[in-house]
Order: structure tokens, then sequence, then C-alpha cells
């Protein structure tokens, strides 16, 4: 066995100490993904390091006909329920507040401009509040891979992220693991991209996905269009 290789941090500059038999790991003080230089690799470490297959979500559908790969999955979770209560109190909240000022017994002059203009802040998570639960109980997502072109559609509720990206272009699909250090502590995000061959990458589904969700996606769709999978600097590859 190949023993530990000790190196730096290229962000933070922190001595590492890398796990033996392992190309790529990350630093246990900032996140950075760090590759190992110049590790050779026996058969049986990169069938090690491989990717295992992933189950398919039940939630997901996957459907293959006439030359077409369909994927779609609902975004309703539980705790929309949870959510929809504390909605309907902060925007009652807002629409009694309004009210108040525009009323006849309102503040007269500038008062009722400052209780106009004061609470908007208020308004925007207000709406985006409603947004989130109207998407969260209407909406889901379809990915098409037809006539060349793989499609990315969120709806009915209108949401970014809609794409259209020709087959052809597409060297490797892979989800990344993107580690958040903040206030209220440390997040794991894993988006899943499309490295292309020009070099670009695009993001197939958003940062708040489903591990699970993003994991058999890519597994589905290079099965289909018999892409030989390869390992990305900062893949997740658990």
């Amino acid at each position: 066995m190949n023993d530990p290789i000790a190196l730096k941090c290229p962000s933070c500059n922190a001595p590492l100490t890398a796990p033996s038999g392992r190309g790529q790991f990350y630093c246990q003080f900032c996140g950075t993904p760090v590759t190992i230089p110049n590790v050779r690799r026996s058969d049986n470490a990169s069938s090690r390091d491989a990717k295992t297959a992933v189950a398919i979500p039940e939630k997901l559908r996957v459907e293959e006909f006439g030359g077409e790969l369909r994927i779609s999955w609902g975004w309703f979770n539980p705790s929309v329920f949870f959510l929809i209560p504390f909605c309907i109190a902060w925007n009652a909240f807002l629409i009694g507040w309004y009210s108040m000022a525009m009323g006849d017994h309102g503040p007269p002059g500038a008062m009722k401009w400052i209780m106009l203009i004061f609470p908007i802040g208020h308004v925007a998570v207000g709406l985006g509040l409603f947004y989130a639960c109207l998407a969260m109980l209407f909406n889901s997502t379809s990915i098409r891979v037809m006539y060349g072109q793989l499609e990315i559609q969120h709806g009915p509720i209108p949401f970014p992220g809609n794409r259209t990206v020709p087959v052809d272009d597409i060297d490797q699909l892979y989800v990344k693991h993107e580690r958040n250090v903040g206030e209220k502590g440390t997040s794991h995000n894993y988006p899943l991209l499309a490295r292309l061959k020009s070099g670009r990458e695009v993001k197939l589904l958003p940062h708040n996905s489903e591990v699970e969700i993003s994991r058999a996606v890519e597994q589905l769709v290079e099965k289909y269009l018999n892409i030989k999978d390869q390992a990305v600097p900062g893949e997740y590859r658990m």
C-alpha cells in the first residue's frame, strides 16, 4: 500500500496529509478540492474509486421510447404544509398594515408615506414565500433527450433554469460538491453540471437539488448518450 502523501492546501496553505490510494480529496480546513500529484493507481484502487451506480429514486418517472428519453419529477415536499400557514400569517399582517395605512383613519401626511415604504422588504419576502409555496405544490421538472438536444423545463409556475443543450457539445455530466461555510454552519450543495467540449460548464440542475436526483439523472443521461463516465475535479462520487 502506498504511504500517505504530505502536501499543502492550494487555497489556505494548511499542511495536509492525503489519504493513500486516492487522487483527490478535500481540505479539512477550507473544503478546497486537492489533487494528489503523481499518484499511480493499481487496478484494484481504480476499481475502488470508480463511481458506484445509484438506485433510481421512486419520485423519478423515467420513460424511453421512439428515440427519446424523458425524466420527470414533482417538487412536492411535505414541508410545504408548514410553510403555508407561515406564508398566510406573514401576508395577512402586511395586508392589515397597508389597509390601516391607506384607510380613512390612517396617519396623515409624511407618516402615511413612511408606513407605506417601511415594509417594502417584508413585502418582497411575503411574495417570495407565496411563490415558493405555489412552486412546491404544482411545479415539476422535465428532462428530455431527443433530436440531438437535452432540454430541461420547470413549470407550470415560471422558474429560472430552463435550458437546451446540444448533446454533441456534451463531454461529461457530473454532480459537483459545493461546500459553503457561513455563520449558521456548513452547507453542502450538489448541482448537476454539464462540461462541454469547449471547456465551458453549464448548470443543468440547481445547487439545492437532492443529491440522489442529481446522481440518478447523471447516470441515466450518460447511459442513454453512451458517455463514458470520467472523474472531474470537484465532483461528488460517493
